[in-house]
C-alpha cells in the first residue's frame, strides 16, 4: 500500500509560555498544588485571558485556589486537540523567553538575557525582536507578553511546493531506465530482476493512474526474489545495509521501487502541489526522478506590514499567481536518487535566492571598495527601525517650514518671506522624494527578507531538507558541487566562478554548521548518471543508521546558526 507522507511546515513552537501558579496558603495547600491531571476534575480555574491554568475535583477547591486573585472559575472544558505540529525549525529566541529564569525583566535585561543565552545577532534582527526591545525604553515586560509580542512581530514562514505525485512518476522513470538495460549483458541475478520489471511495470501504472493491487503483488515478489537470491528478508520495507553484498544494479531499481510505495521518500498527493515543476529537466543531472521545487516565503510580522512585497523576476516565476509567489526569500530544486552505494538520497541540484543575491552582491563590492551603497542598491527601508537621521531632520525641516506657512498665510498672506519658504520647502521635498522609489518607498524596493547571505540561507535550506528527509526515510541529503553544477558551463561564463565560490567553500561552511545543528554526519558520497559520469566528493548529510540524528532532528532544529541549546535542542 502507497503511504503517503506530509511535507513538514517550516516553523514550529517547541514549548508553550504557561503562566506560574501562586502558591496556595492554608489547610491543604500541598495537596492543591499538585499539577498531575484528574480525569474525575469537573472545574477549572481560569486566568484573565479565560485560559484554563488548573483542574479541581470540586467547585469548593477551585474558589479557595482563586481566592485573592483575579482568576475565575467554571466548569472544566473538554481541551481541543491540536494537531501533531510537524515543523521542522524553531526560534531559538522566543524559547529562550519561555525558559528565562525570571518572570518578568525590563526591555534592557530582556536583550541582555537573550545575549547571554547566545541568541544570534540575525536572529534578533530578522525576528524583529531585537528592534522592539531596543525601541522599548524602560519598558518592562512578563514572559507572557513578550512570547504574545513576539508571535506577533516574527515573520512567518511558509513553503510551497510544485511537483508531480511521486508513485506513478517514480514507477513511469524508473520503467523508462529498466527498458534501456539488456538483462543478457548484466550479472544473471541483475537480470533476473530486470527482466521481472520490464515486463510487470506497464501493469502496475496503466492510463496514468497506479493499479494499487499490481503494485502490492510486485511488491512482494521483489521481497521474495531478495530473499531467495541474497538472503535479505522484507528489502523493500527495510533497504539494503552498505555491507551487503549486493550489485549496484539490485540496489538503484530496490531503492526507486521503495519510493514508489512510500516505505521511503516524500509520496505527496496531487493537492499537496500547488502545480506541477517549472523547470523538470531543464538543470537537473540525469538520473533522478520525483523532481520538486521548494519555494520559501517570508510574512512579515505586524512592525513591518507596510513594507514592499518582493516580487521574483519573470524568469523565475515558476508558473504561479504573485500572491503564491510574493516575497520567496529562496528557493530550491531538489530530486530522488540512488548514489553509488545504494543509498536513497534527496540531491539537491540547486539553492538560490533572487531576492538577497544582488543586492548581497553590491553591499560587497561597496565595502571592498570603501564606497557608500546607493539608495536604490539596497533593501527598503524597515519600518521597525528607526528612520535614518537625515531624512529624519530633513522631515522635521519640512514640518517646521509647512507650520511657518500656515501661520503666515493666516496672519500676514503678502508677506514677502513666504516665497523663500515655499522655495525652501520644494528643496526638502525634492531630497525626500529622491529617496524613495518608484513604489515610494524609501531605500530599494526588495524588502529585507530572512537569512541574507549565501551561506545563512543554504544552511536554513539544508535543515528543512533534512527533517524532510527523515520523515521520508532517506538515507540522506546531498548537495550538488561545483563538478555538477558547471557540467554545462564553459570556465569563460559568468556563473562559472560564482558556482565554485557558492558549492564550494560557502555550501561546505553552511553544511558543517546544519551537520553540527541535526546531528548528521557530514560525508563524502558518489552519483553516477545513466551515461557512465561519475561525479565524487558529493557533500551528504547521513542519516542512515543514525537514530541520534533523527531524535534531534524530530526535536526540531534551531532555524539560526547559534542560539544555544534549549531544553536539550541544538
Amino acid at each position: 500500500m502507497v503511504v503517503k507522507a506530509l511535507l513538514p511546515s517550516v516553523l514550529r513552537n517547541v514549548s508553550q509560555y504557561t503562566p506560574k501558579l501562586p502558591k496556595p496558603v492554608g489547610k491543604g495547600s500541598e495537596k492543591v498544588l499538585s499539577m498531575k491531571p484528574d480525569v474525575k476534575a469537573g472545574f477549572s480555574v481560569f486566568d484573565e485571558a479565560g485560559l484554563p491554568i488548573q483542574d479541581f475535583k470540586s467547585e469548593r477547591l477551585a474558589s479557595k485556589f482563586a481566592e485573592g486573585t483575579k482568576y475565575t472559575v467554571g466548569k472544566t472544558t473538554t481541551p481541543k486537540i491540536e494537531p501533531t505540529d510537524t515543523g521542522a525549525l524553531f526560534y531559538a529566541s522566543r524559547d529562550a523567553i519561555i525558559q528565562a529564569p525570571q518572570e518578568k525583566m525590563g526591555a534592557n535585561q530582556w536583550l541582555s538575557y537573550l545575549k547571554a543565552r547566545n541568541v544570534k545577532a540575525s536572529e534578533m534582527r530578522d525576528t524583529s525582536l531585537g528592534n522592539f526591545l531596543a525601541n522599548s525604553g524602560n519598558k518592562s515586560f512578563t514572559k507572557g507578553d513578550l512570547v504574545k509580542e513576539f508571535d506577533e512581530i516574527a515573520p512567518k514562514m511558509d513553503v510551497v511546493a510544485l511537483g508531480s505525485p511521486g508513485s506513478e512518476t517514480i514507477i513511469g522513470n524508473l520503467y523508462k531506465k529498466m527498458m534501456k538495460v539488456d538483462p543478457q549483458t548484466q550479472d544473471p541475478r541483475v537480470g533476473g530482476l530486470v527482466s521481472y520489471l520490464q515486463n510487470n511495470l506497464p501493469n502496475v501504472v496503466q492510463e496514468g493512474k497506479l493499479v494499487q493491487q499490481n503494485l502490492d503483488g510486485m511488491v512482494a515478489n521483489v521481497n521474495k526474489y531478495m530473499e531467495k537470491t541474497f538472503g535479505v528478508k522484507g528489502a523493500m520495507e527495510q533497504g539494503l545495509e552498505l555491507t551487503a553484498n549486493v550489485p549496484f544494479g539490485i540496489r538503484e531499481p530496490l531503492s526507486a521501487l521503495s519510493s514508489a510505495v512510500g516505505s521511503r521518500g516524500i509520496n505527496l498527493t496531487k493537492k499537496d502541489y500547488v502545480k506541477g515543476p517549472a523547470h523538470a529537466g531543464t538543470q537537473t543531472l540525469p538520473g533522478g526522478d520525483n523532481y520538486r521545487e521548494f519555494l520559501f516565503k517570508s510574512t512579515p510580522g505586524k512592525l513591518r506590514q507596510n513594507e514592499p512585497k518582493y516580487e521574483l523576476p519573470s524568469v523565475h516565476h515558476f508558473g504561479l499567481p504573485s500572491k503564491t509567489r510574493e516575497n520567496t526569500f529562496v528557493w530550491a530544486r531538489v530530486s530522488d536518487r540512488t548514489d553509488e552505494f545504494g543509498r536513497r538520497i534527496m540531491l539537491v541540484e540547486e539553492i538560490q535566492s533572487d531576492m538577497h543575491q544582488n543586492i548581497q552582491s553590491a553591499m560587497r563590492d561597496a565595502t571592498k571598495n570603501n564606497k557608500k551603497l546607493g539608495d536604490r542598491e539596497g533593501y527598503a527601508r524597515r519600518e521597525d527601525l528607526p528612520i535614518p537621521a537625515d531624512l529624519a531632520a530633513n522631515k522635521q525641516q519640512l514640518d517646521l517650514i509647512n507650520l511657518k506657512i500656515e501661520n503666515l498665510l493666516a496672519t500676514n498672506p503678502r508677506s514677502p518671506i513666504l516665497k523663500k519658504l515655499g522655495e525652501e520647502r520644494g528643496k526638502i521635498r525634492k531630497i525626500l522624494e529622491e529617496s524613495k522609489d518608484a513604489g515610494g518607498n524609501i531605500g530599494g524596493s526588495v524588502p529585507e527578507g530572512p537569512f541574507q547571505n549565501s551561506q545563512e540561507y543554504m544552511e536554513f535550506v539544508a535543515k528543512y531538507l533534512v527533517r524532510a528527509a527523515k520523515d521520508g526515510k532517506y538515507d540522506g541529503v546531498a548537495f550538488a558541487n561545483p563538478k555538477i553544477k558547471n557540467r554545462t558551463i564553459s570556465p569563460g561564463d559568468r556563473s562559472y566562478q560564482g558556482n565554485i565560490t557558492a558549492y564550494g567553500p560557502i555550501l561546505n561552511k553552511a553544511l558543517s554548521n546544519a551537520s553540527k545543528k541535526t546531528g548528521a554526519n557530514l560525508i563524502n558520497t558518489v552519483i553516477r548518471t545513466p551515461e557512465g559520469q561519475i561525479y565524487g566528493g558529493v557533500k551528504m548529510l547521513n542519516l542512515k543508521n543514525n537514530k541520534a540524528a533523527e531524535e534531534i532532528i524530530s526535536g526540531g532544529i534551531s532555524a539560526f546558526k547559534e542560539g544555544g541549546v534549549v531544553n536539550g535542542r541544538r
